[in-house]
């Protein structure tokens, strides 16, 4: 039989499917007692056919139904001693019971609603067979009709339940209402197995041929009625039929001469040649096809919205202070950035994290870095640093920081170095004040101060002669040379006689 089915797999798969090449080929449970007793099996025509027992049980399993997105499995089994409605995953675990009644009674033939929160089911419980459902979410019971049903089938779109009653095909809204038999063509066959199209539009049902028990055909017929056509011929008996996903259909066949059930499949409603799927050994019957069962995927993460961060170590800002260098100084740039969600997809400063950053003038300074994520969402991060000229005091014979005396009238040499020819403009401007000598602090404003700015390049020296008087001596004054890195120098002089 392996070989067979999977020469006869390469052939099927050959052909052309309006699928096209994404096919979902869907899974085939089906019942078989190769094993001496019924088992519900299932198996996949692009996988080579492999079988697999889902219910692996000594009591009676019988009439499997896939649901709609293929997930689980309803079916019939007496494993408690009554024929209950059972349900359990595409693969088989997990089976357990949803029905249950009085042990005089059997529950049978399970179809799923669309969405798969009810099955419908014909019961003999309370005498006679009638439809019921059952609500998976409580395990509520509620009986669907009053006459006899069997082979009932959901619609698509939910809204409606094909059944079989007393050898004719009927259909009852998923609510009880508008209960009403099918027109179709007035033959003395019993009618049975209806199954509703992918789609929806129609339906295909068994009948029974005139007059013979043992020959039993399928037939097409439109949702909404009118005369049903024959798909099938020959010597054989037609049941249970049952839609791939891609609209291939699979049925049980029998010989009407004796032998085996058997499964087998046609490309469409009608078409020319039938392939068998699962021939032996055993009894293979009622097949429920039902497409791959994909699990949920957890659901994608939130959209990351969260810009990198930015994490500049040198130069530094904050609202009170910024990083000073002088001129010439090198001072490497030090930065980098990170990201939790996505990733670092760009990082970059104005100049690159441990290149010098620019210190060639005196001014303020914007040190920025861009940033941007995986994700692409960007960050700028600014900072500011000031260069000054390097100036590092004044020279002999002023005292930095301290009194200077010197005589009264006599001309103040202030000479500093800016190491760097700046130009006389280096200084924007001189300014002095009397103070007190004890304190130094300020007695008077500041007044322009008389004097003569001079450059000397061999030395590379600033000289400022600052013009004293007579009349000062025993007092003290502050001298202030601004410069134009707006940093301002103070010279404190006592004047002695």
């Amino acid at each position: 039989m392996a070989r067979r089915l999977a020469a006869m797999l390469f052939c099927l798969l050959a052909l052309p499917s309006s699928a096209g090449a994404d096919t979902d080929y869907g899974r085939i449970a089906y019942v078989t007692d190769r094993n001496g007793n019924d088992e519900i099996y299932s198996t996949r025509i692009d996988t080579y056919f492999q079988e697999t027992n889902l219910t692996n049980n000594p009591a009676a399993d019988r009439s499997p139904a896939y649901s709609a997105d293929g997930s689980r499995i309803a079916f019939v089994s007496d494993r408690d001693g009554r024929s209950d409605i059972w349900v359990m995953n595409w693969d088989g675990s997990d089976p357990h019971k949803i029905t249950t009644g009085d042990s005089g009674s059997a529950d049978s033939d399970p179809a799923w609603s669309p969405e798969g929160q009810k099955i419908v089911f014909s019961s003999s419980r309370g005498g006679g067979s009638h439809l019921w459902i059952a609500s998976l979410a409580d395990g509520a019971l509620s009986q669907l009709t009053t006459g006899v049903g069997t082979s009932p089938a959901w619609s698509p779109d939910g809204s409606k339940i094909a059944y079989a009653s007393d050898g004719v095909i009927r259909i009852v809204g998923a609510n009880g209402s508008d209960d009403h038999q099918l027109a179709y063509c007035v033959c003395a066959g019993a009618a049975a197995s209806p199954t509703w199209s992918r789609d929806g539009s129609y339906l295909i049902f068994a009948r029974d041929e005139d007059g013979s028990a043992n020959t039993r055909q399928l037939y097409f017929l439109p949702a909404n009625g009118g005369e049903g056509i024959p798909i099938t011929s020959g010597p054989y008996r037609y049941e249970h039929p049952t839609f791939s996903p891609n609209g291939w259909i699979a049925f049980e066949r029998q010989d009407a001469t004796g032998g085996s059930e058997e499964l087998y499949l046609e490309l469409g409603p009608g078409a020319d040649t039938q392939y068998p799927l699962v021939t032996g050994p055993g009894r293979n019957f009622s097949p429920s096809w039902g497409p791959k069962y994909q699990a949920p995927q957890p659901p994608p993460p939130p959209p990351d919205t969260t810009p990198p961060t930015v994490t500049i170590n040198r130069p530094t800002s904050d609202t009170d202070q910024i990083d000073v260098y002088t001129v010439g100084q090198i001072v490497r740039a030090d930065y980098s950035c990170t990201d939790a969600d996505s990733g670092i997809r760009h990082c970059q400063g104005s100049v690159p994290s441990g290149d010098p950053i620019d210190t060639r003038f005196i001014g303020t300074y914007e040190f920025l870095v861009f940033a941007a994520d995986q994700a692409g969402n960007p960050i700028y991060k600014r900072t500011r640093y000031t260069v000054l000229y390097p100036f590092d005091g004044f020279a002999n014979p002023i005292v930095n920081g301290a009194l200077t005396d010197l005589k009264a009238g006599d001309t103040a040499p202030l000479k500093f170095s800016l190491h760097g020819a700046y130009g006389l403009n280096a200084v924007t401007g001189t300014t002095q004040q009397p103070i007190d000598c004890a304190t130094r602090a300020q007695l008077a404003p500041s007044a322009t101060v008389d004097g003569t700015l001079t450059y000397n390049a061999s030395q590379d020296r600033y000289l400022f002669a600052w013009s004293t008087a007579k009349s000062w001596a025993g007092s003290c004054r502050a001298i202030s040379i601004a410069l134009n890195d707006g940093t301002s120098h103070r010279v404190d002089i006592r004047f002695t006689k």
